[in-house]
């Protein structure tokens, strides 16, 4: 899952109007639902648990990156349902309505995966739990920070955020370890035997349900001050490119797999048709934004960059090569070590923001995500694990890639600019399902290398290849991207039309 730390900047220019209790109520609450989403994350972070589950069930790699790749692709409906539903008052029914459809698709999931039903409906259903919770999780942090924004004075936060995003990832581990009781496996020199067959990640999902019920509840429980002029829907025409570029997306990967599926050319071509027409839809979408040259070569280090948030399924699904044992055994210490060293890298990374420039932020969590992939190319035995940890600490370029684009933001373009940060993950979701593709081809093809099987080169193949994107980003980075941005001029700033609220990333 992208990071989802990342926080739209809200508009709060003058103190909040409510009382301080019930402004530290808004804070609580925010905590709260902030901490059952880390408590979840072992279901909710589609990635390593699903790759697991989907090889578990008889998947290739191609069809077990699909809900990382479905996830990634729908991070853009919190700008959509801010545009569908702009109300204010709307606020707690939408986050609740988040919490309460990822509940439901969790424990949907659960019951399928209990069923006497074939492997391919319940990969189905894994599938389509991926694609929720993208739609959902994102859209759910979008209006937890408005609630917090708007709820509460700015100097009031810092408590409710320590609390939010510093205890929050410890959750994540204790959630972590619960997943390895259920799945098996080893949890830091721990050997637990966990269930028999699915029945592990039947539980699994069923726990994360009541988690995410309970985080509808308090939803419900946030006091907002009145607004005295509702804001209205913005023309269709606003998100015309998000409309025609998402569904053109989704429809060409599924093209692409059906194309693979039935060995018809057809599909696959008319899948890169498909992709081709998505990605001139996007590019018509942000066409304000990228005709300023910072922010144009900040979009394209961000995408390129955020590649490497779709690989962790591939590096789950290579623990038989390098542990040898199925890759369920093993997703809850993946897991574990991804968030704990996200806890020390988030100490660490803010002491040199605080030392250096915006661009500084950028590069090292974008260095940090190249080593986790360059480890795990190398890396053998037990010591493969630190690539997870090392992919954990690099998540955090989404937090410092967004940094740097509101560095380079006008003041009055920073709500804009904010809200086209939580769509950069769209345009590299594909990248999931190509790196899937990578590793499923070399296999298919039986190419080898010295020793090593052609399903271990065809992994370490994607994950150099996601090496190489990363790479390529740091280069744009360093080469062409100042260290304190600014706009360069005022007339390259354009009027472009958002949805009147802020949103946030995954």
């Amino acid at each position: 899952m992208s990071e989802s730390e990342i926080s739209p900047v809200v508009d709060t220019s003058s103190q909040c109007p409510l009382p301080s209790r019930v402004q530290l109520a808004n804070l609580v609450l925010f905590a709260l639902c902030t901490g059952m989403q880390y408590l979840a994350a072992p279901v909710l972070y589609v990635g390593i648990t699903q790759a697991s589950l989907c090889k578990a069930l008889g998947a290739d790699a191609r069809v077990s990156n699909l809900p990382a790749t479905m996830f990634f692709a729908l991070t853009a409906v919190p700008v959509l349902l801010a545009w569908l539903s702009p109300g204010i008052g709307s606020l707690r029914r939408n986050l609740s309505i988040c919490y309460a459809s990822t509940a439901l698709m969790l424990l949907v999931t659960a019951l399928v995966l209990a069923l006497p039903v074939s492997n391919e409906i319940k990969i189905g259903v894994v599938i389509l739990q991926g694609a929720v919770s993208g739609a959902a999780g994102p859209t759910a942090i979008a209006l937890l920070w408005e609630m917090v924004g708007r709820g509460s004075d700015e100097k009031r936060r810092g408590l409710a955020l320590g609390l939010a995003f510093g205890a929050g990832p410890i959750l994540a581990v204790i959630g972590s370890f619960g997943q390895t009781v259920l799945l098996g496996g080893s949890f830091f020199g721990l050997e637990l035997a966990g269930l028999e067959g699915l029945d592990g990640f039947v539980v699994l999902f069923a726990c994360g349900g009541p988690v995410m019920v309970l985080a509808a509840v308090l939803s419900w429980f946030f006091r907002l001050p009145e607004v005295k002029t509702e804001p209205t829907r913005e023309p269709v025409g606003s998100v015309m490119g998000l409309l025609v570029g998402l569904p053109l997306m989704l429809a060409s990967i599924a093209l692409v797999q059906a194309g693979v599926f039935t060995n018809a050319s057809v599909l696959k071509f008319a899948g890169y048709a498909a992709a081709a027409v998505s990605a001139v839809a996007f590019v018509y979408h942000f066409r304000p934004i990228l005709t300023q040259r910072v922010l144009l070569l900040a979009t394209v280090v961000t995408v390129l960059v955020y590649s490497g948030n779709t690989i962790p399924s591939n590096m789950n699904l290579f623990t038989p090569e390098v542990l040898g044992d199925e890759p369920a055994k093993y997703a809850g210490m993946q897991n574990a070590l991804r968030f704990a060293f996200k806890v020390i890298a988030g100490a660490v990374l803010g002491w040199l923001l605080t030392r250096s420039h915006p661009r500084q932020g950028l590069v090292a969590t974008a260095t940090v995500f190249l080593l986790a992939q360059v480890w795990a190319i190398f890396a053998t035995g037990t010591a493969y694990l630190l690539a997870f940890g090392l992919y954990g600490a690099g998540e955090l370029i989404g937090v410092y890639a967004p940094n740097y684009i509101l560095s380079a933001s006008a003041p009055g373009d920073i709500r804009r600019n904010m809200a086209f940060v939580t769509l950069l993950m769209v345009p590299a979701a594909p990248t999931g399902y190509l790196f899937g593709s990578i590793a499923e081809s070399v296999k298919e093809a039986g190419w080898q290398l010295g020793e090593m099987t052609s399903a271990a080169l065809g992994f370490r193949v994607s994950f150099g290849v996601c090496a190489v994107l990363i790479l390529l980003g740091i280069i744009v980075a360093v080469v062409a991207l100042p260290r304190r941005p600014g706009i360069e001029s005022a007339g390259e700033v354009r009027e472009m039309t958002f949805p009147e609220r802020p949103t946030s990333d995954s």
